[in-house]
């Protein structure tokens, strides 16, 4: 996987917009510009989403993402597990070949 690939992702509703907000969260709490750089292309990225709810991360922005799995980014750790549950279950499945 380059860092470059394109893997799209389909949350459900308020799913997405608890990730971006968890993501913005991160980003002020960040403490490199390193950091802050990626966080914000990360967030942009889920800002952008198509009619049908789903977004594209490259595999570098999933790595940002991943940077705001701590429960202070999140409303309530429920609603972390369930979102990065679905992010996780979802990139697996592309990983396996599924979306590729």
């Amino acid at each position: 996987m380059t860092s470059q690939q394109h893997i799209r992702f389909t949350l459900d509703d308020g799913a997405r917009e608890s990730l971006h907000n968890a993501v913005a969260a991160a980003r002020r709490a960040s403490g490199t510009e390193q950091e802050s750089d990626g966080l914000w292309d990360a967030w942009k990225a889920l800002e952008t989403a198509e009619a049908d709810g789903s977004f594209v991360l490259t595999a570098r922005e999933l790595y940002w993402v991943g940077m705001a799995s701590r429960a202070e980014y999140w409303r309530d750790v429920e609603t972390m597990t369930r979102v990065l549950g679905q992010v996780s279950e979802q990139f697996n499945h592309w990983s396996m070949g599924a979306s590729k």
